[in-house]
């Protein structure tokens, strides 16, 4: 029984090692630029998400639906940010504006939480709140939200998400110009 042809030989395992360290050098800097790309996606899903729920119960209820930023989400009793915070990674809320003042009182039903993001970001739109009026259409004009990475730069990961004032919602690539 010949025991020298079994097994590895030194040279051998270096260059699968060499062959191993190569391929990771290639494939991580771009897995983490997927994964990234996907955590902003779901950041621009989750809003759209929330406008869609927000206008569609609008329509359910007949009323008014408002979704703000709130810094708040995780109290007893949230409430809206100033009209002049415009970061949506904080977490939002939307909530039934029975008597269509704007402000969100006891009597009113709170309908949807959205905690802060994890991992940095940020959703920077033009508008808080975004209301929805009883036949479903987005008051005020043409609003867009910038989702965009804590890591990277790269306009390919960041994207858009638009609400037209028929409370249409829509999310794309951010334009070569960087703004939405």
């Amino acid at each position: 029984m010949n025991i020298r042809g079994k097994g590895f030989t030194l040279v051998e395992l270096m260059v699968t090692v060499a062959i191993l360290v190569i391929l990771l050098a290639i494939g991580v800097p771009s897995m983490q630029q997927f994964l990234e790309s996907r955590r902003v996606i779901s950041k621009a899903d989750a809003l759209t998400s929330g406008m869609r729920f927000a206008r569609s119960e609008a329509l359910k209820r007949g009323q008014t639906i408002r979704m703000c930023i709130t810094t708040t989400a995780d109290t007893i009793t949230p409430t809206c940010a100033a009209a002049a915070s415009r970061d949506w990674a904080v977490g939002w809320m939307i909530y039934a504006d029975a008597d269509n003042d704007g402000n969100l009182d006891n009597t009113e039903q709170i309908l949807r939480i959205q905690q802060a993001f994890n991992g940095g970001g940020a959703l920077t739109g033009d508008r808080n709140p975004v209301s929805f009026t009883a036949d479903g259409f987005a008051l005020g004009s043409n609003t867009s939200i910038l989702v965009a990475s804590s890591q990277a730069s790269d306009l390919n990961i960041q994207r858009c998400v638009f609400l037209s004032g028929q409370g249409r919602t829509r999310t794309d690539k951010v334009p070569a110009n960087g703004q939405c």
